[in-house]
């Protein structure tokens, strides 16, 4: 292209068609600094070395172009010229001269061509005046609304051409994004916002708060979130790994139980949060233990505080355990935390047995959903689980000769057998050829056990789908949805 405008310099560029994002002006100036000359009139006398044509020709301008080509004058798509300009013009000169002028209309032009790079868009876009109306409130802001979604709305899958004209799709990308600079740019954009019913509530229902989750979060718009000093918004930022150890202690001074909650679900928590957290209400504690990650220095902070057995077992739930917090643990001897810990996945094939080897049947159900259980310890649950009474004799033994009375409804938990069936028929290591025993039972409640399991046999899945009952657990199943995909050539 380049060679093309620099081989024909001295002549004219015809343009034919409608030019939606430039003025004529614009163009004679660029063509200028080109050493061309502009026109949107054919005139036999002009030395035209060049057309460009828009994808909106009249009649009479598409049977010209066919005429003039025939003559041997080159052409080229709208497209490709825009191409050749943004290429060819200074980003940070015109920046900084739509900066100086506010030419709103000359920067909406620029916001719908699709020519400029995503990093130049971002730049463009944040000098864009909404009037204090909504995205979607005037036409202007429609379309820019929808210039930024055409770009930015990158779905896993299937892209659906409606949702880019959806209100409901910046949300997604402000939820989806992993670009810094995206979310700078939604910030700059009017607080869109979205109904919640009252079960909602603790939901973002606006841009902000949505952004605030975001850990693609930029600093800069970390301080500005927290500059609006909204309750709401520093709700969903305390959860966001991205704040720094000072943000969380500045979130919480606040003394706002919500964001102290939501702060310790924060992945980044600092130690000096988590041991202030650790003094705090018993749901706050009990999420501490759950999902904070557990090292030698906070396990010891928190065995000092001589948390009751029950509060402390929630810690057996902490998918983040590591082998050596998993074997002090164990060396507590906390019946209630050790039966949390052994359907944990965090927990190796050791720690399984010497839960079994202490407890044996009775922790069979708790054992049967980990998908770390040896195959041949789940065949023998799977046996044990066919054979009447079998839980019923070994809860006497259980009960004299290991641990007492000392779980409450300690017999009636030994005998629900079935719940080892339901254990199994939702554990992906459970042994294909029990899934398949279990399948062939066609049992409606147990089916709903097994359809949301990925290692059930695809055959069986699609017996499954026969069932509206089951349609919505299916579509949650990996290995159904896989297949639907395919047949679909997605």
């Amino acid at each position: 292209m380049k060679k093309l405008f620099e081989k024909n310099r001295g002549k004219t560029v015809l343009f034919l068609g409608r030019v939606p994002n430039f003025t004529d002006i614009e163009l004679q100036n660029f063509l200028e600094e080109q050493g061309m000359s502009y026109t949107n009139r054919y005139n036999p006398s002009d030395d035209i070395a060049l057309i460009v044509l828009s994808s909106m020709l009249t009649p009479i301008e598409e049977e010209l172009s066919y005429e003039l080509y025939d003559m041997g004058i080159a052409d080229i798509s709208l497209s490709q010229f825009e191409e050749y300009f943004v290429q060819n013009i200074k980003p940070n000169s015109l920046i900084m001269s739509l900066k100086l002028s506010n030419n709103q209309d000359r920067l909406k032009r620029f916001l719908k061509n699709e020519a400029f790079s995503d990093e130049i868009y971002l730049k463009l876009f944040k000098l864009y005046d909404w009037n204090s109306q909504g995205l979607y409130d005037n036409d202007d802001n429609r379309d820019i609304t929808i210039s930024f979604v055409k770009r930015f709305y990158k779905p896993d899958g299937f892209r659906d051409p409606a949702m880019i004209y959806a209100p409901t799709t910046v949300m997604n990308i402000a939820q989806e994004t992993d670009t810094p600079e995206v979310l700078d740019a939604i910030l700059s954009m009017p607080n869109h916002e979205i109904k919640v019913s009252r079960k909602e509530q603790q939901r973002p229902k606006n841009l902000r708060e949505i952004v605030a989750l975001n850990e693609a979060i930029s600093t800069d718009s970390i301080k500005r979130l927290m500059s609006f000093n909204n309750p709401q918004i520093d709700y969903f930022l305390s959860a966001n790994s991205n704040i720094t150890p000072t943000q969380q202690e500045i979130l919480f001074q606040k003394n706002n139980k919500d964001i102290k909650l939501m702060l310790s679900h924060n992945q980044n928590l600092s130690d000096n949060i988590f041991e202030k957290l650790l003094d705090d209400s018993e749901d706050i504690i009990k999420t501490l233990l759950t999902f904070q990650k557990i090292d030698a220095k906070r396990l010891d902070n928190i065995l000092s505080k001589s948390f009751d057995p029950k509060l402390l077992s929630f810690i057996g739930n902490n998918q983040t355990l590591k082998t050596d917090i998993i074997d002090k643990l164990l060396e507590l001897q906390n019946i209630k935390l050790d039966f949390k810990l052994a359907s944990n996945r965090a927990i190796k094939q050791e720690h399984i047995s010497k839960l079994y080897d202490r407890y044996g049947n009775a922790i069979a159900i708790n054992l049967c959903k980990n998908i770390n259980i040896p195959k041949n310890m789940a065949t023998d649950f799977y046996k044990l689980a066919l054979l009447k009474n079998s839980l019923k004799s070994e809860t006497s033994v259980l009960k004299t000769e290991r641990l007492k009375p000392s779980i409450p409804n300690f017999e009636k938990t030994l005998l629900k057998k079935d719940k080892i069936i339901e254990a199994l028929a939702t554990n992906i290591s459970t042994p294909s050829w029990i899934l398949n025993e279990l399948c062939q039972r066609d049992n409606r409640e147990l089916n709903r056990f097994l359809a949301s399991n990925p290692s059930v046999d695809i055959y069986y899945l699609q017996q499954f789908q026969l069932d509206s009952s089951l349609i919505t657990i299916l579509a949650n199943n990996p290995t159904y949805a896989k297949k639907i995909l395919n047949n679909l050539g997605i």
